[in-house]
């Protein structure tokens, strides 16, 4: 009875192998490829397999100085039941400069990115106003009432005959009438929460320095130390009071020296001085 193998598992991509085996079929030409399949970055050279869409190291080939593509399998690391790419040990030969690949890379790369859409950033649009016709009017009271029917009845010719009214004259006086009536109440609500507001002020201060006094002794301890820390003397330090004496009759900062303070400090007129003292010295 014959023991059944184990499933062969698909093997880590090595970037260097030590095969002389060389696939039949055709060299891959770097000219032939897509610019983005291909990463001929030093010591860390790629390239994306035809046959399996995967990027695989390139090697040298034994004995010789040609590139071919390194034994891989079609499936990731690790993956039973792995089949070997077709691809495997196929020669790649380099058959323009590399310089000049450099170039039409930069090219092309240069050339995508200028097509790439840019990401579009839509404006905020401004809040727009509501129309005047959609505004909610303002409560009507009762001194609103009387200046609308007055200024009716200045203009309608039925409403100036005492004895007559249009139907608009009565509507506005009806209304006037009835906010005349409802108006002491209106005023008794107003000044109920008017009231209320008032309260919650007031009981909004006295909450105050109780809050105030649980914020400081929060942060009592923390301001001692700092009060404390800001009275002890300083190692080394000297008071205003100590301080570098000031030299007696020094000119004040800003004011220029005089002419004979000049003439005085000139070393040519030093120089002067000693040589008209010197015969008086020989004489001596």
């Amino acid at each position: 009875m014959t023991t059944p193998t184990a499933i062969p598992a698909a093997q880590p991509r090595k970037p260097r192998t030590r095969t002389t085996n060389v696939s039949c079929r055709p060299a891959l030409l770097l000219s032939k490829l897509p610019l983005g399949l291909v990463d001929l970055t030093p010591r860390a050279e790629h390239l994306a397999c035809p046959d399996c869409n995967t990027w695989c190291p390139l090697t040298t080939h034994k004995g010789t100085k040609d590139w071919k593509l390194v034994p891989h399998h079609t499936l990731p690391a690790g993956t039973p039941g792995a089949r070997r790419c077709i691809g495997s040990n196929r020669l790649f030969v380099v058959d323009v400069p590399i310089a000049v690949w450099q170039v039409r890379r930069a090219e092309a790369v240069a050339d995508v990115a200028a097509r790439r859409p840019t990401t579009v950033l839509k404006k905020v649009k401004a809040p727009q106003p509501v129309a005047l016709h959609q505004l909610a009017p303002a409560p009507a009271t009762a001194e609103t009432a009387h200046a609308a029917y007055i200024g009716h009845r200045s203009r309608c010719a039925d409403c100036t005959d005492p004895k007559k009214r249009c139907a608009d004259g009565q509507r506005l006086g009806s209304t006037y009438l009835q906010l005349l009536r409802e108006e002491p109440e209106r005023r008794a609500a107003q000044a109920r929460t008017e009231q209320e507001q008032r309260h919650v002020e007031r009981a909004r201060v006295r909450q105050f320095p109780a809050r105030r006094a649980g914020e400081w002794k929060a942060v009592d301890q923390a301001v001692g130390e700092a009060d404390k820390a800001r009275r002890a003397p300083l190692v080394g330090a000297r008071s205003p009071i100590q301080g570098a004496a000031v030299p007696v009759g020094a000119r004040p900062i800003g004011q220029r020296a005089s002419t004979d303070e000049v003439l005085a400090a000139s070393p040519l007129r030093k120089n002067h001085r000693q040589v008209a003292d010197e015969p008086e010295t020989l004489s001596a």
